[in-house]
């Protein structure tokens, strides 16, 4: 197989695992093969970017003996930097040679005009418009040689020669009785349900049962849409105005979803190898409840 095949294989491969991470967690063997495709490919094709480098300790970056960026002095100007290159002998001999210094900058003789050039071309000093008051009215038309025209009706009125006919008043209808009664607004939990594969899905449930499968999402328009819970990343359930909302308390963790998203604070009902857990923002953000979030979507779990 030649270079060319071999990359575009490789290519195929890393998409179709990128696709599969994208919908579920990826076990260890294909996510070892996954990162073993990004090093290779990264080294044949040309202009790849590096790959981040990873720290295994975090917060030894952060410690007295991490390196201070902040040790080098950074030249605020292009032209500071100019000088300082200059003073440490940056440029070769033929480069000084097309240096000089400007001791003396002559002054610019340039004097711009007072008026610009294409209006002295249709006005002078001695030239004034008249100004054109509201209680000018043209009285008639004529042409370059001084006849009158004779304008139809329309053209007079939209020159002020002639005043519009007054507007008959429209009879009014009688009221018609309403027959359409308003369509109530749904009650029910506020919800915003994240897919797998992508988007989301925004309306109210009346109830939700985790062990039924699926959930039904009432749109804004009353429309209803049965989701799959098989196919649901995480469900966002907000605050209900006649219920008090869920007291944050439990274990503290971050989840990290298969999509690299991560979710935080207080988990009631948090247990190893469940189907599922609840996590209660703590603090809260807008208007969030809790956020229910599968076993499928959950990539990795961290114990604050």
């Amino acid at each position: 197989m030649s270079d060319a095949r071999a990359t575009l294989a490789m290519i195929q491969e890393f998409v179709t695992l990128a696709m599969e991470r994208r919908q579920r967690q990826l076990p260890t063997d294909r996510r070892e093969r996954m990162e073993a495709l990004d090093e290779a490919l990264r080294e044949n094709i040309d202009g790849a970017k590096p790959a981040p480098k990873r720290i295994a300790n975090p917060s030894a970056a952060s410690g007295p003996s991490a390196p201070s960026r902040a040790a080098t002095p950074v030249p605020s100007t292009m032209a500071s930097a100019l000088s300082d290159a200059l003073d440490e002998g940056a440029l070769n001999a033929r480069d000084e040679k097309k240096v000089r210094s400007v001791d003396d900058v002559p002054k610019s003789g340039y004097t711009p005009p007072r008026t610009p050039a294409f209006m002295q071309d249709y006005f002078s000093d001695d030239i004034i418009p008249v100004a054109v008051t509201a209680d000018l009215v043209p009285k008639d038309v004529v042409d370059p040689s001084g006849e009158s025209i004779d304008l139809d009706r329309e053209s007079r009125i939209l020159l002020g020669l002639e005043r519009p006919p007054p507007r008959a008043a429209a009879p009014r209808a009688a009221p018609r009785a309403a027959s359409v009664k308003p369509v109530a607004k749904p009650r029910g939990t506020p919800v915003i349900v994240h897919m797998m594969a992508g988007g989301t899905q925004r309306g109210q449930v009346d109830g939700f049962d985790p062990d039924s499968g699926h959930v039904e999402v009432t749109m804004k328009n009353g429309d209803r849409r049965d989701v799959t819970l098989h196919d649901v990343l995480a469900i966002f359930f907000g605050t209900r105005q006649d219920a008090p909302g869920e007291d944050p308390h439990g274990t503290a963790l971050v989840v990290k979803l298969v999509n690299d998203r991560q979710v935080s604070g207080l988990s009631p009902d948090y247990e190893e190898g469940a189907n599922a857990l609840t996590v209660v923002p703590n603090p809260r953000r807008g208007n969030i409840d809790r956020i229910w979030v599968p076993a499928w979507a959950v990539k990795a779990i961290e114990l604050a």
